[in-house]
């Protein structure tokens, strides 16, 4: 997530991220007492500062520069006035507060516009080239920032001349409201099934309990993700599950199909504009595939081989379902996969998700998993007494433990409630950096998730998916949280995205240990781990399905790389129907539209959903080290944490890679570990 373009800055200010004054408190940590009236005139002040630092900046004469007045005078004054608004562009994600989100959706609005207006600016852009032209000696990681930095500009149109770069602007701005938009209409969609006792059957009393009931004796079941999920999974009711499936893929409706189309045609324009065949190819400069045609290889590649594994998998679960209905289908719709595949696995493999969560309390998984890591990366994790948000949610000191310094401060906000994320990420509040004084900025991370809340009976019980979504999330906090690196732009996760899931889906790995599942596990009723028996049939299963999940990730990614290489925009509803055909060969539920919720392609990802894929092969090939010298081995945990974790984006991504692994990454590990060979 190399932060070299300022519309990037744009997105991590409006989210908290670089703010590093005025959302502290007398202790020096976060508060998060904002009020909606005060953010309009908090932002025009810090504008105006905004303003008379970069007048600054530009006033210096030429011979003059040096990095420290010019480059890290421009990054300094983007911090000052992300400084300003603090976390008050995160709690729009996570406040209850609905007035204070619109307030903040709002602001992002303004603050998108005039972002457009400040990274087009020529004199800014003469200042900087002007330093850059004298071709300076500098360290490594200053002479990546430089250049990414002019990478940068560039993609802001510094090349165009005046009447095109008035037409960029004005496409930018318009693409940025957009973008603001599907965001908003995703988070704030509500729609839900009301169902009978009788389509309940297949999940458990606890499930039941946390359901609202209608005023009619039924039961509401809403698309958030600890209803939704086990409903798809386990109600035996066909119906309900076609009703709630049709529901959910129609998150975000059609407005939203609407801007997307918008969206492809504004980043194609603007592409073009930059001289760039697409925005793909505009993506992917500074990243380590370079250019679609390497994602298209990579991808097409990987669909290859998953095919017949995908095929064989399908043919099974089609067969159980006949005979369990005694039909004779020939497919799987999507309301009837995960829920015959649960119950494939209940009957031959003797899994049951919702009996296997019994075994995993939150507070049990969440302790095990920061000693686990903790003895890994020589950190300790103690609970502390800050402000936070919501009541819901816990805070964490990560201390050294060689030398008992302060690391970083950890949030955990994990269950859903309205007006909240809707996903599970990692949010980096305030990255680590080397302050003006010399000082070294203590990082402030969080996760925000929407697992399963306690009920009176039960307390919040996770199921292994969750277990490993947890993992996953906690990888990127500890990249943010253990970075070293001089500067704010080259921090934690900000490297290319084909590179940034590389230690969250490695951390993934030790959820799938033996071990490991028997230390961050406990029944809630009987307190013991999960039986070894257990163990062996949970990993045993581990593939179970592979082809198809991972056929439908390479799906996703085939159908971000299409939408991003097309000259004309194409129908996006249309081309998820046909690719979805082509690639995963089963069919879609009519009149939905799936990619009116699909985030990813619009605040990040876009052109960028392979670096998934990309990233676990590199992943992979860092566990297989591990599985070579042992899950536990903290010198190799240290290792990890030098040359990768601390590293942050100060080099390159293969140099990275070939820091740990002492060669370039293979395929091989990530193939034997979904059941394939490497041929």
């Amino acid at each position: 997530m190399k932060k070299y373009l300022i519309f990037i800055f744009l997105l991590a200010c409006a989210a908290g991220v670089n703010g590093m004054e005025n959302m502290f408190n007398k202790d020096g940590v976060l508060h998060f007492n904002y009020k909606a009236e005060e953010l309009g005139p908090t932002e025009a002040k810090a504008r105006a500062q905004l303003e008379k630092e970069l007048a600054d900046l530009v006033a210096i004469a030429d011979e003059e520069r040096t990095f420290e007045n010019t480059i890290m005078g421009y990054e300094r004054a983007f911090e000052h006035y992300g400084d300003a608004l603090g976390m008050s562009g995160f709690l729009s994600y996570v406040s209850t507060d609905k007035n204070f989100r619109d307030a903040a959706l709002a602001l992002q609005m303004q603050m998108s516009q005039y972002m457009v207006d400040v990274a087009t600016r020529r004199d800014i852009y003469r200042a900087i080239k002007a330093y850059a032209d004298t071709h300076p000696q500098l360290e490594p990681d200053q002479a990546l920032l430089l250049k990414d930095m002019m990478i940068g500009f560039k993609n802001s149109g510094m090349d165009l001349n005046d009447e095109d770069l008035e037409t960029f602007k004005k496409l930018n701005k318009e693409k940025a409201q957009y973008i603001i938009q599907f965001d908003k209409n995703v988070q704030e969609y509500k729609d839900h099934l009301d169902v009978t006792e009788e389509q309940l059957q297949g999940l458990g009393a606890d499930y039941i309990s946390k359901l609202q009931k209608t005023e009619d004796g039924k039961y509401r079941v809403t698309l958030d993700y600890p209803d939704y999920v086990p409903f798809m999974l386990n109600s035996a009711s066909t119906q309900a599950r076609k009703e709630l499936e049709y529901k959910y893929n129609r998150r975000g409706g059609t407005e939203n199909v609407e801007l997307l189309e918008k969206t492809l045609s504004l980043r194609q324009q603007i592409a073009h504009l930059l001289g760039y065949k697409n925005h793909a190819w505009l993506k992917l400069e500074n990243r380590m595939a370079k250019n679609p045609d390497n994602v298209f290889s990579f991808l097409k590649d990987l669909e290859k081989r998953l095919k017949p594994m995908a095929k064989a998998e399908d043919k099974n679960l089609i067969a159980y379902k006949n005979e369990k209905q005694g039909t004779k289908s020939r497919t799987l719709y999507p309301y009837e996969s995960g829920y015959w595949g649960t119950q494939y696995k209940k009957e031959h493999l003797d899994l049951d998700p919702e009996k296997i969560k019994e075994y995993f309390p939150s507070d049990i998984v969440i302790n095990g998993m920061l000693d686990l890591f903790g003895k890994l990366f020589g950190i300790s994790f103690e609970p502390v007494h800050i402000p936070v948000w919501h009541e819901d949610v816990s805070a964490f000191k990560i201390i050294n433990k060689d030398d008992g310094n302060l690391v970083a401060y950890f949030y955990m906000d994990l269950y859903p409630r309205e007006g909240k994320f809707k996903h599970a990420a990692c949010f980096d509040l305030v990255g680590g950096q080397e302050n003006e004084d010399g000082s070294y900025q203590t990082p402030f991370v969080a996760i925000v998730a929407n697992m399963n809340k306690p009920s009176q009976n039960t307390p919040s019980l996770l199921k292994h998916s969750e277990v490993t979504t947890l993992f996953h999330e906690f990888g990127h906090v500890l990249h943010n949280a253990l970075t070293k690196a001089r500067y704010g732009a080259q921090a934690g996760t900000s490297v290319s995205w084909d590179f940034v899931e590389t230690p969250s889906q490695l951390l993934e790995r030790w959820a799938w240990n033996p071990q490991v599942l028997k230390k961050i596990s406990k029944h809630y009723q009987t307190g013991e781990s999960l039986p070894d028996d257990l163990i062996e049939r949970m990993i045993a299963a581990k593939n179970f399905g592979a082809g198809g999940a991972y056929l439908r990730q390479n799906f996703f990614a085939q159908y971000d790389m299409t939408l991003h290489t097309k000259n004309k925009t194409p129908d996006t509803t249309k081309t998820y129907f046909n690719l979805t055909k082509k690639i995963r060969n089963l069919p879609l539920t009519k009149n939905t539209i799936p990619q009116a919720s699909f985030g990813h392609i619009m605040g990040g990802y876009d052109a960028g959903y392979y670096g998934y894929l990309w990233s676990e092969v590199i992943a992979e090939d860092f566990f297989s080290e591990f599985e070579k010298h042992g899950v536990f081995n903290q010198e190799l945990g240290m290792k990890l944490r030098r040359e990768v974790l601390e590293k942050g984006g100060t080099l390159d991504e293969s140099e990275l890679v070939k820091n740990f692994l002492g060669r370039k990454e293979e395929m091989g590990p990530f193939l034997k570990s979904i059941g394939l060979e490497n041929k």
